[in-house]
């Protein structure tokens, strides 16, 4: 995503780490959701609890979290963006997605500009707040299945963005990621993430974490590159964070 194109301050002008990320995360979701539909059964009668049971929403608490403990203005991993950026665009994401396109349009444009507009001048404890209650319970990611394929690797990569960016972050005093977590991200990102990276660096690269699996993406004529490290990690990697992401690199 352009955070330009949505009406957000930016300090570069240069395409962001995020914009490759929202990529990713949009085949993910376009296909998870479609498998959930079709594979749940009565999944339009289960009602959305709110509890704290899935992946994806332990990781939007720890994002609200992470978000309330630093000022508007403090930085985030996605270039351009502060942290009352992101979560601005956490809330037009969970809400108002119209709004992700409806700038670009002819007739609506302003509108949704302005709307952007009011959503910012409500103040930033509003919009962490709007992050941590999460979206309208009629929406798609309120069931559970459908919330985990669409935002726990989103949240995740979202919520180190927020950490790591600041200047107390401490590398061996990561946050704990529970194995259910390390699975998911492991999975999605075999699928997404790492053949993601193989074709933006056009190199093959070999992913190995230690419990999980290894996997090759990539042209089999390509340099070849093996990244060793936990799921979360490799994720993180393979989303643009090389210079924060805790990974073993060898050249073949």
């Amino acid at each position: 995503m352009n955070p330009a194109a949505w009406g957000i301050p930016t300090k570069s002008t240069s395409a962001t780490t995020c914009l490759n990320v929202e990529s990713c995360l949009v085949a993910i979701r376009s296909c998870c959701v479609k498998v959930v539909f079709l594979s749940v059964p009565n999944w339009w009668s289960r009602p959305y609890t709110g509890a704290m049971s899935s992946t994806a929403s332990e990781q939007r608490k720890a994002l609200a979290s992470a978000l309330r403990a630093v000022a508007p203005d403090a930085p985030t991993l996605c270039e351009g963006w502060a942290a009352e950026d992101l979560a601005v665009h956490i809330v037009i994401r969970d809400s108002r997605p119209d709004l992700l396109v409806g700038q670009g349009l002819p007739v609506v444009g302003a509108k949704a500009r302005n709307a952007i507009a009011s959503l910012k001048a409500e103040g930033y404890e509003y919009l962490v707040d709007r992050v941590s209650i999460g979206p309208p319970s009629y929406f798609p990611q309120t069931i559970e299945p459908v919330n985990d394929a669409m935002n726990s690797a989103e949240f995740y990569i979202h919520t180190e963005d927020v950490l790591r960016a600041q200047h107390d972050f401490d590398p061996h005093q990561r946050r704990d990621v529970s194995e259910e977590l390390r699975k998911r991200l492991w999975k999605q990102s075999s699928m997404s993430f790492f053949p993601m990276a193989a074709r933006k660096q056009n190199r093959r690269i070999s992913f190995f974490s230690p419990g999980y699996g290894a996997t090759t993406r990539g042209p089999a004529t390509a340099p070849l590159v093996m990244v060793h490290g936990a799921p979360e990690e490799l994720t993180l990697w393979a989303a643009g964070r090389a210079d924060k992401a805790e990974v073993d690199i060898t050249e073949a």
